[in-house]
C-alpha cells in the first residue's frame, strides 16, 4: 500500500498506546493488523466488523476495539482511508450519514438529510436504460397545486437538509420550474438541477430567468454525435438541439451568473464504452464554440442497468430497452479505456473536473472492481431510511427510494409512504409511517426501485446493524464518524471532491 511506511511511523510514535492497552503486546503483530484493517477499509468501506475480526488473528473483540480506537484517533490514518483511498467516493456518501444509521435501525424520527424533488411533467426521450413508464405523464391540472406544495415544503424544510431537482421525468417540462428554483433560493438552499437539456432553449431561459439562481446544472449526455444520441433517446435531432442549447447556455452564463457550475453526466454502457474519448472531444468542441469558461465538470457513471435492472415488466409500454448488462470481461476492458481517458483529459480538457462516481473510481485508478455496491431484495430496509433521504414528486407523493419516483412505474406504490398536502406535511407523513410500525415486505426485484446512492445508504445501515449485533457500536468503529456533522459534511455538488 502506498502509505504503509508513513502508517508504520505513526504506530512507532505511539507504541505506548498499545503497551498500555493490549495485554501480551506484540508490536509486529499490531502493525500487521493495522495495515490490514486500513487496507480493507480503503478498498471496501462497507465491510463489517465481524468480517474484519474473522480475517485477523485476534482472539478478543475487546482487542479489536482498542486497535479501532488507535485508528479512529489518528488523523493521518483517517485521512488515508477516507480521503486518499480508491473508495473515497463511497466515503463521501458514508461519512455524514453514518452518524444517524442507528436512528434508522431503531426507526427514530429525524427530518431527512436529502430531499430529491421530481417536478417534471413528462419526458421527450425514450432511453433504453431508463426505468420510467414511457407512457406516463402528469396531467397539466396538477402542476399549479404540485408546485405550490413544493414551495410550501421548501419554506419549512430543515435548513441543514440538502435539496436537489431531477427526475422522475424531465424537470424542465414543468412550466413553473422557475418558481421552485426561486423558492429554494429564497429559503437559502444551494440547489443542483439535473436535466436532459432538450428544453433548455433561449426562449425557455427568458421565461425562467430563475435558472441562474442554481448552484449547478448538469446535463445528461446520451451520445457524442447524432447517431449515438438517437440510438439512446429514440428522438431525431436530439443531439443537435441539446448541443446548441448547451453552447448558448454557457455563453449566457457569463452575462447572468458566471459562478454557476455547468457539467455533463455520461452513463457508461456496453454499447458506448469504446467511444468514451469522443465525450472529451465533444466537450472540447462545445467549449471552443461557447468561448467562455466552458463545461466545469463531467460525471461518469457506472452501467445503469446493473443497479436499476432491465425491468421487463415495462417492455409492453416502452419503445425499446438495452439488452445487456456489462460483463466481467467488458469491465476489464473498461479499466484499460479509463487509463487512456485519464491521460487525454489533461490534453483535451485540462480544467475539467471529472467525477468517476463510486466504482469507476477504482477502475480509473487501475484497480479492478466488479461493479456498484448493491443490496439484494432480502436486504432492503423495510422502513427505508427516511432519516437520510426521500424523494417527492409533482403529486407530492413521498418515496422511500429515488428510482421508485417515476410516475406509474409498476410496483412502486409500495414505496410511497404518503402525500404532502395543506394538512399533511412531510414531517407528519414520516412520523406516522414510522409510528405505525408496519414494515414493507419487499420482493427481490424491488431493488430496481433504488439508485446507486440508495443502495449505498441501505448497505450502510445494514453494516451498522451488523456491527451493533456483533458487539461494536458506531463510536467503537475505526472511523471517527462523530467529527462529520450533518451541518458541515453533506455535499451537494459534482464539481468538487469535497463532501
Amino acid at each position: 500500500m502506498k502509505y504503509n511506511d508513513k502508517i508504520l511511523d505513526q504506530i512507532n510514535k505511539n507504541q505506548s498506546f498499545f503497551e498500555d492497552n493490549i495485554k501480551d503486546f506484540d508490536l509486529n503483530k499490531i502493525k500487521k493488523i493495522i495495515l490490514d484493517i486500513v487496507d480493507k477499509l480503503s478498498l471496501n468501506p462497507l465491510i463489517t466488523q465481524e468480517e474484519i475480526f474473522n480475517s485477523l488473528s485476534l482472539k478478543k473483540i475487546d482487542n479489536l476495539k482498542k486497535i479501532n480506537k488507535f485508528i479512529r484517533e489518528n488523523d493521518f490514518i483517517q485521512d488515508i482511508i477516507t480521503k486518499k483511498s480508491v473508495s473515497k467516493k463511497y466515503w463521501n456518501t458514508i461519512l455524514p450519514f453514518a452518524n444517524i444509521s442507528e436512528e434508522v435501525i431503531t426507526n427514530k424520527y429525524r427530518y431527512p438529510i436529502r430531499i430529491a424533488l421530481f417536478p417534471g411533467v413528462s419526458c421527450m426521450f425514450y432511453c433504453g436504460f431508463c426505468g420510467r413508464n414511457q407512457d406516463a405523464k402528469y396531467k397539466n391540472s396538477v402542476v399549479t397545486d404540485g408546485v405550490n406544495q413544493i414551495k410550501k415544503l421548501l419554506k419549512t424544510t430543515d435548513k441543514n437538509s440538502k435539496i436537489s431537482i431531477s427526475g422522475g421525468l424531465e424537470p424542465l417540462t414543468n412550466p413553473k420550474i422557475g418558481e421552485i428554483i426561486k423558492a429554494a433560493n429564497d429559503s437559502g438552499f444551494k440547489v443542483p438541477l439535473i436535466t436532459n437539456g432538450y428544453s433548455l432553449t433561449e426562449a425557455f431561459i427568458k421565461k425562467n430567468p430563475e435558472i441562474w439562481n442554481l448552484d449547478s446544472l448538469r446535463i445528461s449526455l446520451y451520445g457524442y454525435d447524432s447517431n449515438s444520441y438517437k440510438d439512446i433517446t429514440q428522438v431525431g435531432k436530439s443531439y443537435d438541439i441539446v448541443k446548441k442549447n448547451l453552447i448558448n447556455f454557457l455563453k449566457l452564463r457569463e452575462q447572468f451568473n458566471n459562478k454557476l457550475k455547468v457539467g455533463l453526466n455520461y452513463i457508461i454502457l456496453p454499447e458506448n464504452m469504446n467511444n468514451l474519448i469522443n465525450v472529451l472531444e465533444f466537450i472540447k468542441e462545445v467549449n471552443a464554440s461557447a468561448q467562455s469558461q466552458g463545461v466545469n465538470f463531467l460525471t461518469l457513471r457506472d452501467d445503469y442497468q446493473s443497479v436499476t435492472g432491465n425491468d421487463p415488466s415495462l417492455d409492453s409500454i416502452r419503445k425499446y430497452r438495452l439488452q445487456q448488462e456489462m460483463t466481467i470481461n467488458q469491465r476489464k476492458k473498461l479499466l484499460e479505456i479509463l487509463q487512456d481517458f485519464k491521460s487525454k483529459v489533461k490534453t483535451y480538457t485540462p480544467y475539467l473536473h471529472v467525477d468517476y462516481g463510486y466504482s469507476l473510481e477504482y477502475l480509473s485508478n487501475n484497480i479492478f472492481d466488479k461493479g456498484l455496491v448493491k443490496v439484494s431484495g432480502g436486504e432492503l430496509r423495510k422502513f427505508g431510511f427516511t432519516q437520510m433521504s426521500v424523494a417527492i414528486d409533482l403529486h407530492g407523493d413521498v418515496f422511500l427510494f429515488r428510482e421508485a419516483g417515476f410516475l406509474d412505474r409498476p410496483g412502486n406504490k409500495k414505496a410511497i409512504i404518503g402525500r404532502i398536502s395543506e394538512k399533511n406535511s412531510l414531517e407528519k407523513i414520516i412520523k406516522k409511517f414510522l409510528e405505525k410500525d408496519q414494515p414493507i415486505n419487499f420482493d427481490e426485484d424491488d431493488t430496481r426501485l433504488l439508485d446507486s446512492f440508495d443502495h449505498v445508504l441501505n448497505a450502510l445501515v445494514n453494516q451498522s446493524e451488523s456491527n451493533y449485533k456483533f458487539g461494536i457500536s458506531l463510536s467503537e468503529c475505526p472511523i471517527s464518524f462523530k467529527q462529520y456533522s450533518r451541518e458541515k459534511s453533506v455535499g451537494n455538488n459534482w464539481y468538487s471532491d469535497d463532501i
